[in-house]
């Protein structure tokens, strides 16, 4: 016995550090039922002062208790344990550990059957409450648990997106897809393509217990499920077009896939974030893909060169175009004062118009004011007017007829119009010798013939003397005595009635002196 309790460490206490857990195994007491594989927890509560053995220390409350002989479920943390070595002994192993973006699910192998909580429609197996049998329905949350790993497993779950890469050599750090490789094509046109791709996924929390129902783990979720369905999604893809389409419509195939991609993953609990696809590689000792990729990069090549020939001749618009305002810069000057030449110009004429417009606008309005002030005046000026014309033309008449009449008073006071004018001829003749300064007696006397009888001939006579005679003579028709003619009657109504008025304005004038 003591040899035995010499090789269990029987005389040291059981100390347990750096974050161990220790997994009791009790020797004495009942045995296990038919079925189970680990001790159910006794005895555990401080307050029960008959049954509660402190963690293993008190064999004989152990088994008052209903401890069972075995593996218990019930394990010891950090501490000092001074434990009966031939009745129990004790294995350490370290605490499971849930690092932050993972969840950890619990696959209980112990505790009594619970009820399903997935429901009748899911036939993946059984999803329990904590303490139950199968699997948890609330996974362990990011942290550090002192778990019995001998009464179930922790699968620990990325809540995470992670990448699961369908390159062969290549995978992600959870290593899902280390066992995946390049999904092999048929395209339209007869090539043999492989696809390189990409497919970003994520896993909620709550619902990662389903996905380790379902599928026990997710290496075993990703190759037996993910690889078949995504390759035989792109086999599909790959047989409706051809080499080239592949290769430049690989964004619409990206984005179609997505959309199509991300009700199926929904099926298995998952959420489908992304698609990428890589360029298609042709397989060992193939070159005819390699020989389309060369025609494509030589087309290529042409339409950057036709491109680049394009932007050159812009170029070269541009260089002329720069030339020209260079140049344009160069006679800015003259082109200015040519401009404002011009302006001034037009300026000028602007001006004279207006001006021009304005005196016609003054004398539109000079005329319409005149034309009112004659039309305000009319009446009245061509009234005195008329009066004015009137009183003239009457006092033209009355004037003439007065001299008229002076002159006939004239005449018959000279014994008739016949000695009238012997008169003005004497008056006239007068003025004439006066003028012309004629001797009146001439100087020299020409002498008729002898035996004249002393009588005064006509050849002998002066100019004076002859003219004298014709005017005193009857040739005239002055017949002196003889009544005047008589006068009209019009005439003589007409001048007794101007006789009247002088008469009457000169005698009122006579009467105001």
């Amino acid at each position: 016995m003591a040899q035995l309790l010499h090789d269990r460490n029987g005389f040291e206490p059981v100390v347990i550090t750096d974050d161990a857990v220790g997994i009791v195994t009790v020797h004495d007491g009942p045995s296990l039922p038919q079925g189970e594989v680990i001790a159910p927890t006794v005895g555990d509560r401080p307050e029960d002062a008959e049954r509660y053995h402190n963690n293993f220390q008190d064999p004989e409350r152990f088994l008052a208790a209903g401890g069972l002989r075995g593996r218990q479920l019930q394990v010891l943390v950090e501490g000092t344990y001074y434990l009966n070595r031939l009745f129990a002994t004790v294995d350490l192993i370290p605490k499971t550990v849930i690092e932050v973006g993972h969840v950890g699910v619990v696959v209980s192998y112990t505790g009594h059957a619970g009820v399903d909580l997935s429901g009748d429609g899911y036939r993946h197996g059984e999803m329990v409450r904590s303490g139950e049998r199968g699997v948890w329905s609330e996974p362990l949350l990011p942290g550090k648990y002192a778990f019995n790993t001998y009464a179930g497993k922790v699968l620990t779950v990325p809540t995470t997106n992670f990448i699961l890469k369908w390159v062969k050599g290549e995978t992600g750090v959870h290593r899902y897809d280390e066992n995946l490789s390049e999904v092999v094509l048929i395209t339209k046109d007869a090539f043999e393509p492989t696809l390189p791709l990409s497919v970003v996924v994520h896993i909620d929390y709550k619902k990662a217990p389903l996905v380790i129902q379902q599928f026990g783990d997710v290496k075993r979720l990703v190759e037996q499920t993910l690889d078949p369905m995504v390759s035989a999604y792109f086999k599909n893809v790959g047989q409706t077009r051809t080499l080239i389409q592949l290769i430049q419509d690989r964004s619409e195939i990206q984005r179609l896939a997505g959309e199509q991609m991300r009700g199926k993953f929904d099926g298995y609990s998952l959420e489908l974030k992304e698609v990428l696809i890589g360029t298609p590689q042709s397989q060992p000792n193939d070159r005819a893909i390699e020989s389309i990729l060369t025609q494509l990069r030589s087309r290529q090549i042409a339409e950057e060169q036709v491109e680049t020939y394009s932007r050159q001749e812009k170029a070269a618009v541009k260089e002329r175009e720069l030339r020209e305002a260079e140049a344009r810069a160069k006679q800015q000057t003259a082109i200015t004062e040519s401009e404002l030449s011009i302006t001034v110009q037009s300026n000028t004429g602007k001006a004279d118009y207006q001006r021009s417009v304005q005196q016609a606008s003054q004398i539109r309005a000079l005329a319409e004011a005149e034309a009112d002030k004659v039309k305000l005046m009319g009446g009245g000026e061509a009234e005195r007017v008329k009066r004015l014309a009137e009183a003239e033309a009457e006092k033209a008449a009355k004037v003439g007829v007065a001299q008229a009449l002076a002159i006939e008073e004239q005449v018959r006071a000279y014994g008739g119009p016949q000695l009238q004018l012997t008169q003005q001829v004497l008056s006239r003749f007068a003025e004439a010798v006066e003028t012309s300064r004629v001797d009146v007696v001439p100087k020299i006397v020409v002498g008729g013939a002898a035996g004249t009888g002393g009588a005064t001939g006509s050849s002998g006579s002066s100019l004076f003397e002859s003219l004298l005679a014709l005017l005193l003579s009857d040739r005239l028709g002055a017949k002196v005595g003889e009544p005047a003619e008589p006068r009209d009657p019009d005439m003589q109504a007409y001048r007794d009635r101007i006789r009247n008025e002088v008469v009457g304005k000169l005698q009122g004038n006579g009467s105001a002196r």
